[in-house]
């Protein structure tokens, strides 16, 4: 959400709620550039897997999938991604709140997920997704899209093209990193 576009005022308005939460749960905040996504997280019943080296194929079926809205904050120095969870309701309370001009209480710090050199256990992309395991056998597949509608507020749609376009130069630049690494 770092890339500006001409956005209208209730997509803007949503911008900032949402840039809120990260901001309020990342240190130097200021040095990432984000974007809005799902996590569609394992399916009910799977268990987290064991660390083993796995492929976007799956066999979770996607209606089984339970989906988990985040802000993913990336930069290249030093190389890493934050995974921010997002409390929608407070977003689209902060939403309202701006809407009627108001300035809107801070938002709730949450605990993010980094994801960097130390903790990367693999990452693979196919077609709009990103999975990225981590060390301690957590799995991440990010669902990106250029543009975002949330369900609880669908008359406003959150332009990200250039912003999803950069993310995966990001991820091949991260590849790229890891795999320096693991050639010296």
């Amino acid at each position: 959400m770092v890339i500006t576009t001409e956005r209208s005022r209730p997509e803007q308005h949503l911008v900032n709620a949402l840039r809120a939460t990260f901001d309020a749960s990342v240190m130097n905040f200021g040095a990432y550039n984000i974007l809005c996504t799902t996590d569609l997280g394992p399916s009910s019943g799977e268990a987290e897997s064991s660390g083993e080296d796995e492929s976007l194929e799956s066999t979770r079926a996607p209606n089984e999938r339970s989906e988990t809205l985040l802000l993913v904050g990336y930069r290249r120095e030093p190389v890493e991604i934050v995974l921010c969870p997002v409390n929608l309701q407070e977003a689209l309370d902060r939403v309202e709140v701006l809407r009627r001009a108001e300035l809107p209480g801070a938002a709730t710090a949450l605990i993010p997920t980094l994801v960097n050199l130390t903790n990367l256990a693999g990452m693979a992309t196919r077609d709009n997704l990103v999975e990225l395991a981590l060390s301690t056998g957590r799995r991440v597949t990010l669902d990106l899209h250029g543009q975002v509608r949330l369900e609880k507020f669908p008359d406003v749609v959150l332009h990200q093209r250039k912003d999803v376009d950069d993310f995966f130069e990001f991820i091949d630049y991260f590849m790229d990193t890891v795999e320096k690494m693991d050639a010296a």
